[in-house]
């Protein structure tokens, strides 16, 4: 369970980071860049997706909840 960036979409707005409530998405400083640092701790809320003016990220949800 985890959110996807896409990094040629991404605009670097900061949006997923200040949105997500676990802080599964931090902030790269050195990159410049979002990065998802806890993957296996996504709680599949999908702010982070809605809120993201670019469209750059996907939560992608395991097929195990199908």
């Amino acid at each position: 369970m985890t959110a996807k960036i896409d990094y040629e979409r991404c605009t670097g707005c900061k949006k997923c980071h200040e949105v997500c409530p676990l802080d599964i998405i931090v902030w790269d400083e050195e990159k410049g860049r979002p990065v998802v640092a806890y993957p296996d701790e996504c709680q599949l809320c999908f702010i982070c997706q809605e809120e993201c003016p670019a469209y750059a990220i996907k939560v992608e949800v395991p097929i195990i909840f199908w």
